[in-house]
């Protein structure tokens, strides 16, 4: 077995990637926990919870959690299931007699994102139309009843928003509560947990950090509000670092469901479980739930994006080891990711390899150079005086780095392209600079590219092809 370094060790990795990163006392930052079954093993915190009025940001502070209160929810259905309320294989319709196509869509599939439900957060101008000022329940399942359907129920994957409301519709048909109301009540409280919850109105939280993010000059910005009530049972939950520490302790400690269901909890099936479109990795989701691997590491885990903010929360079962990386900034450079994966796998005694650059490139720069795509993605390998680099809009970059977009980018991303250097490592293999991720490339008998593998959690992660194309309108 690995050796376990001791906290101290622990706590200088933090302390050296707040400086590698650039985080800093006097802008937006992170609040960090690592623990190792009931031992804390770092709390530390940097950056600002306001900076507007220049307070210090500390752990004990409270941040919107994001999607990570996903797998609240969904263990809150799943505590219905053990009392006899509700079957993972009831129709929706049991419950949303109403809800168009629901007689063919199983409870399950609105956990795992397998019900082909439009997100609600995915509807034409969902993200530039100021939302209500109050939001209930049937308010959002009579907007999501009204959108179409992506995709035949159980035939394929996509991330849903949308899944999480009716999943929290479910609960508050099967339970006479409402949603927030019942996971405080039967899931949180009952197990010691006091610190995560919904908020059900405009009233000022205590200890709540205000969100930031970036202008187009890279300048901190007063991100809106958190949508509470908007992001609902899919994002609207707050929480702290010591409070998802215990979260993780009672949900993977047998404490809060039978042991058949956690393993359905934690078992991705059907299209959740599948391989994606074009060679792309499973999504290897649970219900609420990420199946991953950490440089080998075996983890649990969920990530969440919301207005100003970003968070994370890993399990790795084998040495009971929680990371919780919370942020009051969506500005991506934060780099959120990358911090948390770093600390679970240095802490479970797997360490991400250092970068160490090779002398020279195996064939010649100039055979990689060209436009490469996938799905409607295109990105330009360029020789520059100083090596490779990739040349991609801003939003790419970012996920190249191992980093993740604010909220409402996808697809409406037209910024001027971004440099993204590139650290040979040998036999054509590439790092991404200040990233783990690697790109490893492939060509034909005369040396020229014809694509790489995009592999975002370095050498042992999975690989997403890329293909070198002739288009020469990129970003480049």
């Amino acid at each position: 077995m690995a050796t376990l370094p001791p906290a101290r060790d622990v706590a200088a990795l933090a302390d050296a990637m707040f400086e590698e990163f650039g985080l800093r006392d006097d802008a937006p930052g992170l609040a960090l926990l690592v623990a190792r079954g009931d031992d804390i093993l770092l709390e530390a915190a940097r950056g600002l919870a306001s900076v507007d009025l220049g307070v210090p940001l500390a752990p004990s502070h409270r941040f919107p959690i994001a999607s990570v209160g996903k797998q609240v929810v969904a263990t809150g259905l799943l505590d219905l299931v053990a009392k006899g309320k509700v079957a993972l294989d009831d129709p929706l319709s049991r419950f949303l007699p109403d809800f168009p196509g629901g007689a063919d869509i199983p409870v399950v599939q609105l956990l795992d994102h397998t019900s082909g439900v439009m997100s609600y957060t995915d509807a034409p101008g969902f993200w530039t139309t100021p939302p209500p000022p109050s939001v209930t329940t049937e308010h959002l399942v009579a907007t999501i009843a009204a959108l179409p359907p992506a995709f035949k129920p159980g035939t394929g994957w996509a991330y849903n928003n949308s899944g999480y409301v009716l999943a929290a519709a479910v609960i508050e048909a099967s339970s006479g509560m409402p949603w927030h109301a019942y996971l405080v009540g039967e899931v949180l409280h009952p197990h010691g947990i006091d610190g995560i919850w919904h908020p059900t109105d405009a009233r000022a939280i205590p200890g709540l950090v205000a969100g930031h993010g970036t202008d187009e000059a890279g300048r901190v910005t007063r991100s809106v509000p958190p949508m509470f009530a908007m992001a609902h049972a899919a994002g609207g939950m707050v929480g702290d670092v010591r409070s998802l520490w215990r979260w993780n302790r009672a949900l993977h400690g047998a404490a809060i469901l039978t042991a058949d269901l956690y393993r359905r909890m934690v078992t991705p099936e059907g299209a959740a479980a599948a391989p994606g479109p074009d060679g792309a990795p499973s999504p290897a989701y649970g219900l609420g739930i990420v199946d991953a691997r950490m440089n080998g590491v075996a983890t649990l885990r969920h990530s969440g994006s919301i207005h100003g903010g970003a968070t994370v929360l890993i399990w790795a079962p084998e040495t009971a080891t929680t990371v919780v990386a919370l942020a009051n900034t969506d500005d991506p450079a934060t780099m959120v990711d990358v911090v948390a994966r770093r600390l679970l796998t240095f802490a479970t005694g797997h360490p991400y390899p250092e970068t160490v650059a090779a002398p020279g490139a195996d064939g010649g720069l100039e055979g990689l150079s060209g436009t490469f795509a996938r799905a409607n993605d295109r990105i330009a390998i360029v020789v520059g005086p100083r090596g490779l680099h990739v040349s991609c809009v801003p939003s790419l970059a970012l996920v190249l780095r191992g980093g993740r977009g604010r909220p409402g980018w996808s697809g409406q991303d037209t910024g001027a392209p971004v440099a993204v250097p590139l650290v040979h490592v040998g036999n054509d293999r590439y790092a991404v600079s200040g990233g783990l991720s690697r790109l490893a490339f492939t060509r034909d008998a005369s040396g020229i590219a014809t694509g790489f593998r995009y592999l975002s959690d370095g050498d042992l992660g999975d690989a997403v092809p890329w293909q070198a194309v002739a288009d020469a309108a990129t970003a480049a």
